[in-house]
């Protein structure tokens, strides 16, 4: 590998199993942005990076992971509600989306020691500008775009490409905030193109995640600039065309034809969920089972895809019990991320702001990203979408990098989050 490159990786890089293991994951997580099939691929090369690296880990306690438990019983529900379900082998090929959670397993591990996890949200945001300048490239070739024909970068999808677009803003925005402007000007850069391509795609969901999870980010960091957030999104309202204008206003309006989809959609997942309580309809069974539950005829099959939702969605693939352990797994994620923050946050007060940079900015990355994640998760099913999971995944799980088991802390009687992720001295 040419010199002039090296320069650049994390100096916490030892030997090949290191380096495979992190290479692949950081192209699993950035190439995610291009092709989900080339991010599989590639998470597939980590698993044996991983399994690689365990052989040589020796003294090396692994990260506490709480997550652990509630992501396994949300695994196994599945599988009881597809057994249950109406179409067994239909509802069995949900176990291939479990190929993704394999990410919380190796995003600790892989990414404790220095540098490691700021090289990845960099190569990330690389990725994120290049897609957006796509997307804006596909605007600029026909701007008179309606809204089944929307911007989509390199996904195939807008829905997705917005997801993507606001998971890596909000990446973006909590280490400008962790990490300075003064030394990183290269942020406001990366910035512009993203949250053009973000508005220009006209995804609403996107628009409300993006503002709520920059708004969280901003309350934790700099409680005083909320009033200049509101003002550039008053600037940008009134800056931005009118079809923009029109989008955004239309989500108040009940008779507008994609706000009652959605309405459409709930009363037909409470339907399906009242039947179902227990169990669910199966997963990837609610495209069929909704239609039997529609009110009307007045929206084509393909509006029934989905809930749009995803407390709705996942409480009418799997039931109550199933929708209870997926708010066990993502309320864990946050309140660990809060843990880390304000154990990184202390830190910083006490002087020691060099060594918790990279632990403040993950926590604050994962809290900002679980925020948008829900916000805009209220009016689509952002948790099914592999490629904004995977991101979402990355994100949200990179805090645990920095938790030690409580074993490794004398007199530690509860796991504590450090300062600094350990090197894994292979």
């Amino acid at each position: 590998m040419p010199n002039s490159f090296v320069k650049y990786l994390p100096v916490s890089l030892r030997d090949k199993p290191e380096k495979l293991a992190f290479y692949s994951l950081a192209g699993c997580i950035s190439l995610g942005l291009v092709s989900i099939a080339v991010s599989q691929m590639l998470l597939a090369v980590t698993v044996i990076g991983y399994l690689w690296m365990l052989r040589r880990l020796k003294g090396v306690p692994p990260p506490e992971m709480p997550i652990v438990l509630p992501l396994l019983a949300f695994a196994v529900w599945n599988i009881i509600a597809a057994l249950a379900s109406s179409n067994i082998l239909l509802g069995l090929t949900i176990t291939k989306k479990f190929f993704l959670f394999l990410l919380v397993l190796l995003v600790p591990l892989i990414v404790r020691g220095e540098g490691r996890l700021t090289w990845i949200y960099k190569a990330v945001i690389a990725v994120a500008v290049l897609s957006s300048l796509g997307g804006l490239l596909q605007f600029a070739a026909d701007p008179h775009r309606d809204l089944l024909h929307r911007i989509t970068g390199f996904m195939s999808q807008w829905m997705t490409y917005s997801g993507l677009l606001m998971l890596a803003l909000i990446l973006l925005v909590a280490f400008a905030l962790c990490n300075g402007l003064r030394n990183h000007k290269w942020v406001l850069f990366a910035a512009i193109p993203i949250g053009l391509a973000l508005i220009i795609s006209q995804t609403r969901n996107a628009w409300m995640g993006t503002v709520a999870g920059i708004g969280v980010l901003i309350l934790l960091r700099k409680p005083r600039a909320i009033a200049a957030l509101l003002a550039t999104i008053a600037v940008l309202y009134f800056a931005s065309p009118a079809s923009i204008q029109q989008r955004l206003l239309s989500g108040l309006d009940i008779q507008d034809s994609t706000t009652r989809t959605r309405i459409e959609c709930f009363w037909t997942s409470a339907r399906m969920i009242q039947d179902n309580p227990w169990f669910g309809v199966g997963p990837k069974n609610v495209k069929y089972e909704a239609l039997k539950y529609r009110r009307e005829h007045e929206f084509p099959d393909w509006v029934y895809q989905h809930m749009h939702n995803n407390i709705l969605q996942v409480a009418a693939e799997t039931g109550i019990i199933g929708l209870i352990l997926w708010l066990w797994f993502m309320l864990r994620l946050a309140y660990d991320a809060l843990r880390c923050y304000r154990s990184a946050n202390a830190r910083v007060r006490m002087g020691e702001e060099e060594s918790t940079r990279e632990a403040l900015t993950a926590s604050c990355a994962a809290i900002g990203a679980w925020v948008a994640l829900m916000i805009a998760g209220m009016t689509e099913y952002n948790f099914g979408d592999s490629e904004v999971l995977t991101l979402f995944l990355f994100i949200t799980c990179a805090p645990y990098a920095f938790m030690q088991k409580r074993s490794s802390v004398p007199g530690s009687p509860f796991p504590v989050f450090s300062s600094k992720a350990p090197n894994s001295n292979l």
